[in-house]
């Protein structure tokens, strides 16, 4: 069970003291950039050591460098702040330290210890503060940790922190949240409990994403809180073929994680034409077409894609995925599938098509 406080204004008043005090934990190292640093002071008047050194796309050589500050400093437990790169890169320094090699921690070989965590987000999106897992590279290759003992201990939710964020951040980490509720409803490994947080999340981001990008802090807290219902879904079910297929879509064409999710997740909702659970989510969502409304959404956010990746970057797309591996996914699919899909995904829509799409939005937002 994890310890969780939320509320807007949280992180003022002497809240995260009193969680530090119940994880017994005095000297933390702080993981976040430098800027979400500054938002961290100026709501908790706390100075504490700070490891801002990791990509965008974790690496594990991040990790045994935030680990030799971690020893270096002294510390006795930690905080992430931020949004997935900030909370993974935390989970893959408390493995290195856990399990003491980096050959443990390739293969999610852990011992149980006590080395606390507490998550902050500060962004409404990837619900890593509610999931054991982390992703990082090493090469360039994909490494996911997977271990019950990398879920973090407590944490905290305050929607003020989203306030500052980009537009663009705001936008694509709401995608992910909206990914992660549809991939978790659809799922092989989805029971009763992940579908209920699969709903609340992707009702809570649909109903409050217009209104979020606004600027409505009522609509920040309830897509922070979709966002963390989307993690606990991913924790029971996992993620399917778009969390696949998006990786290689951020590192060879750059869109962020979320985006890249939601640039095939219509299409692969297609692919599965009248699947009786293609139905429940019709339904669920209030739309008679969800592959439809979501390429609405995507319209409406000026968020499809305008060019075609060329044919050797469509391949290594298609390659990338290992196919054997969505086993979780509802139907299976061949390389060749794959990359009709991405094609599809990057086909650039006619203006009437366009229009279309938004009005649909439009009108089911409105």
């Amino acid at each position: 069970m994890q310890d969780v406080v939320k509320g807007r204004g949280t992180l003022n008043g002497g809240n995260l003291s009193a969680v530090m005090a119940r994880l017994n934990m005095r000297r933390p190292l702080l993981v976040c950039s430098a800027r979400m640093q500054a938002d961290f002071a100026a709501c908790t008047g706390m100075t504490l050591p700070l490891f801002s050194g990791y990509h965008p796309n974790p690496d594990l050589a991040d990790a045994v460098a935030g680990a030799e500050l971690y020893r270096e400093k002294g510390c006795d437990g930690l905080i992430s702040v931020g949004g997935g790169s900030a909370m993974d890169t935390a989970k893959a320094v408390k493995a290195l330290l856990l399990a003491g090699n980096m050959e443990d921690v390739r293969v999610n070989h852990l011992p149980e210890g006590q080395l606390p965590h507490i998550a902050i987000p500060g962004t409404a999106g990837t619900g890593a503060e509610a999931t054991p897992i982390a992703v990082v590279y090493e090469n360039n290759e994909k490494v996911s940790l997977d271990h019950p003992v990398l879920l973090p201990e407590a944490i905290v939710l305050d929607g003020s922190l989203l306030d500052t964020l980009p537009l663009y951040h705001k936008k694509a980490c709401a995608m992910d949240a909206l990914c992660q509720g549809i991939e978790s409803y659809w799922a092989v490994k989805a029971t009763q409990e992940s579908r209920i947080h699969a709903e609340r999340a992707i009702l809570g981001v649909l109903r409050n994403f217009d209104a979020y990008l606004a600027g409505d802090a009522d609509a920040a807290d309830t897509m922070l809180a979709a966002a963390y219902e989307s993690g606990c879904a991913i924790r029971i079910s996992r993620t399917t073929a778009a969390h696949a297929m998006s990786y290689q879509i951020t590192k060879r064409i750059g869109p962020a994680h979320g985006h890249a999710c939601m640039l095939t997740l219509p299409h692969l909702w297609r692919h599965m034409g009248d699947a009786p659970v293609i139905c429940e989510l019709n339904t669920l969502m209030g739309t008679a077409d969800g592959a439809s409304l979501l390429l609405g959404m995507l319209c409406a956010a000026d968020m499809l894609p305008d060019s075609m990746p060329d044919d050797a970057t469509l391949d290594a797309l298609a390659a990338s995925v290992n196919v054997q591996r969505l086993g979780n996914h509802p139907e299976p699919l061949t390389t060749a599938e794959l990359r009709a899909i991405y094609v599809q995904a990057f086909t650039v829509c006619s203006e009437d098509e366009r229009a279309r799409l938004a009005a649909l939005w439009r009108n089911y937002a409105g």
